[in-house]
């Protein structure tokens, strides 16, 4: 008969496997679960795609999991199809349990009835990257000016280890001034988050996740398209002040300028919202970015530094450095869904 088991974990396999992408903020890495069953539907979709599972009980009814993965486009990468798991199949899954949903987990392996044996971290034969990248619009610059168009991807260093376990102290809080405090207690890391409503979040958020980038620059616009939530950003460099009576939006408005082989990004305008999503850094309408992009020798890599400074709720200005490079991976639409 069909059944779904949930058993206390005695090791911290599934916290060395989930920490990083802070999966525990909605389920528990101490608690793993099965669920056998017939596949009702795979929703191959971003920022997480998700397995149905019919599990018929004891009684003779029959309740639906949600078993959460990775986003769609990550999986592509790896050769991934919606026809991995087709409707019908019989199938055992290994995961972690929901925090608050006792029908859901987070999706760790699966033995199918055929006996295929499926993990998250599998990859496939595929071409589905083989296409050329899409061709930049670009016009001619100058010999002076760096050239960063193409498609970008970070490279996180080996000790990064993602957002802090649900519970650890806000590494963050320490920018935040009273107000900054206040605004923090009011926000949820698990039903607040922005991404939870297809929202790019943040500038940091945008730099800051295994989703490509690919920018193209002309004489005086500078795009940068994030793959994660399809963002679309313009850097005016043709400017040099930004206009009076911006309408606040989710990434403010930007212009540019080049300082030798590094592009300077300032940004304001922006609504109140939080740089980081997990454990949460709020920040009012004030806040004001500045992002350098340095090209190296090569024009293989930059680094970006970003420096976030809000008089209204940060008493520090708060600074981040990464690496970014050269993919030949092509981007793909995110097309969020929720």
């Amino acid at each position: 008969m069909n059944k779904a088991l949930i058993a206390i974990l005695t090791g911290g396999l599934a916290c060395s496997v989930y920490a990083h992408h802070s999966n525990d903020y909605h389920f528990d890495p101490d608690v793993s679960v099965t669920v056998e069953g017939t596949v009702s539907g795979f929703r191959f979709i971003n920022p997480h795609a998700r397995l149905l599972i019919d599990v018929t009980g004891e009684n003779g009814e029959i309740v639906t999991w949600d078993c959460e993965m990775s986003g769609a486009n990550s999986l592509m990468r790896r050769g991934w199809t919606q026809e991995v798991f087709q409707p019908g199949d019989e199938i055992v899954v290994q995961g972690i349990a929901a925090r608050r949903n006792p029908t859901e987990c987070y999706f760790h392996t699966a033995q199918l009835g055929d006996g295929r044996r499926i993990a998250l971290r599998d990859s496939f034969d595929s071409d589905a990257d083989a296409s050329p990248q899409p061709a930049p619009a670009t016009a001619a610059l100058a010999d002076d000016v760096p050239d960063f168009n193409g498609v970008w991807r970070w490279s996180p260093p080996p000790s990064y280890r993602g957002a802090p376990p649900l519970g650890s102290p806000n590494r963050l809080a320490w920018v935040l001034n009273d107000a900054g405090q206040q605004a923090l207690s009011q926000y949820d890391p698990v039903v607040d988050d922005p991404a939870l409503f297809c929202n790019p979040v943040s500038i940091r958020r945008l730099w800051g996740n295994n989703d490509l980038t690919r920018i193209e620059q002309t004489g005086d616009l500078f795009v940068i398209h994030h793959e994660w939530m399809d963002a679309v950003r313009e850097v005016h460099l043709g400017m040099t002040e930004h206009p009076t009576n911006l309408e606040e939006s989710v990434l403010g408005h930007s212009i540019g300028w080049f300082e030798g082989s590094t592009l300077v990004i300032d940004t304001v305008g922006y609504q109140p919202g939080v740089i980081a999503q997990r454990p949460g850094l709020p920040h009012s309408h004030q806040l004001h970015t500045v992002e350098r992009l340095t090209l190296d020798e090569s024009g293989e890599a930059f680094d970006i530094t970003m420096s976030f400074e809000d008089p209204l709720y940060f008493d520090h200005l708060f600074i981040e450095t990464r690496t970014f490079i050269a993919s030949d991976q092509t981007p793909r639409r995110y097309n969020c869904t929720h």
